[in-house]
């Protein structure tokens, strides 16, 4: 009996850590995070994520070409 037990044991961790590696690498290959704030670029309206934009006092810009333009800013 005990061995028994001890196999199903040696079966279920197998198929655990099987799908926990399928599972790992589709979200690896899928996703490279968690999801991130997207801002719009006020000269040429680009969303962007907020880690990319560049800030111009209450506005974003998505290059420093639109971050230079006046009339972008509010």
């Amino acid at each position: 009996m005990i061995r028994l037990l001890f196999w199903a044991l040696v079966a279920w961790l197998l198929i655990v850590g099987v799908r926990r590696l399928a599972a790992g690498g589709a979200a690896a290959a899928g996703r490279s995070g968690a999801a991130e704030d997207m801002v719009r670029c006020s000269t040429c309206g680009l969303n962007l994520p907020k880690s990319e934009a560049i800030p111009m006092g209450g506005a974003w810009a998505c290059c420093a070409e639109h971050a230079r333009v006046p009339a972008a800013r509010p």
